[in-house]
């Protein structure tokens, strides 16, 4: 199993900083996970929030590329719609080769209205755009001329260089938290970034995949999570970081709430305590025994932890978190 750190960079109210100061603690954080042996570093795309979270997908990317060496870096996730998909094909194929091939694409079909809105594009015109999205992007790094006539793009000639250096192209990851999200992916030939622990949609993911022609088992499957590892009394830790914890989640409520989705929403009350079972907190033993079944029962490949919640002081309480979680779970979830 591979493991991956992910940032929101995003300021908290609870902790406002200077901006270069909060982005260059959380690269300081990425390049001290590189050494403490994650194998991805993951940057996180946002647009037009009163907190600044993940702006400038590209200019992170890059830092990240100079800043580390081994760690693969890669995108959590680009909101592909909102980008026209040959300019995204020429944008990662130079972030590939300044990086020396270490790039993972991650894409998502995004999940806020008001990115669309400000984009002028209708929210019902997600699933559409997504799958030219993902035709364009591969035709892209071809880099061969492209015919194409979409609903959305049409294409006479066009070519995008330079190619990337990993061939035929970085390792794609589509996100997922529905099945139709899951079935797209699938369909695609694409890993999984998913953000469910539904047996259905992962179900979904591998028949879909199957029925395109590839082998179960031929791509990669990752699921994020929020862990904690200490050695204090969760409730403890919890009380301790509750708003920071309820910042983070109810966020995502909101938004998915705008959608009208039953399928994207948490179905929980905006009070505190309402995300406790978001936050898996424990010891090494606790957190390990919580997740195995997880892992195991979907055949994930690969986790992906969401690192310190914004506001937990990074170079304090936020390493030490991250130095426990390296030295006491995973070593353990790399054999797996």
């Amino acid at each position: 199993m591979r493991v991956g750190l992910t940032l929101e960079m995003r300021q908290s109210p609870e902790r406002p900083q200077p901006w270069t100061e909060l982005w260059e603690d959380c690269l300081w954080l990425f390049e001290q996970a590189e050494q403490l042996g994650f194998d991805s570093l993951l940057v996180q795309e946002h647009f037009f929030t009163d907190d600044g979270y993940g702006p400038s997908m590209p200019i992170f990317l890059s830092a990240l590329a100079t800043r580390t060496h081994s760690a693969r870096i890669g995108s959590y996730v680009y909101v592909a719609p909102l980008h026209h998909p040959l300019a995204l094909a020429q944008e990662t194929a130079v972030l590939d080769q300044l990086s020396g091939g270490r790039l993972d694409v991650g894409i998502g079909i995004g999940h806020r209205v008001a990115e669309y809105a400000a984009f002028g594009f209708n929210p019902k015109t997600r699933p559409s755009r997504m799958e030219e999205s993902i035709e364009l992007l591969k035709l892209g790094w071809s880099g061969q001329p492209i015919t194409y006539n979409g609903r959305y793009y049409t294409i006479d000639g066009l070519q995008v260089q330079p190619t990337p250096a990993q061939q035929p192209h970085p390792p794609l990851w589509v996100a997922a938290t529905t099945t139709p999200a899951a079935e797209r992916a699938g369909r695609h030939g694409a890993n999984l970034a998913g953000a469910t622990v539904d047996p259905e949609v992962h179900e979904a993911y591998h028949a879909a995949l199957e029925a395109a022609g590839h082998a179960r088992g031929s791509t990669r499957v990752s699921n994020p999570w929020s862990i904690t590892v200490t050695d204090q009394n969760p409730d403890t830790v919890w009380q301790r970081n509750k708003q920071h914890y309820f910042n983070r989640w109810d966020y995502y409520r909101q938004i998915r709430t705008e959608f009208g989705d039953p399928d994207l929403d948490y179905g929980l009350a905006p009070a505190p305590d309402a995300y406790r079972a978001n936050e898996l907190i424990g010891n090494a033993d606790e957190v390990l025994s919580t997740l195995e079944p997880h892992v195991k029962g979907l055949g994930l490949t690969d986790l992906v932890l969401f690192g310190p919640h914004p506001g937990i002081d990074l170079r304090t309480e936020g390493i030490e978190s991250l130095q426990k979680f390296a030295e006491e779970v995973l070593p353990t979830l790399k054999t797996w």
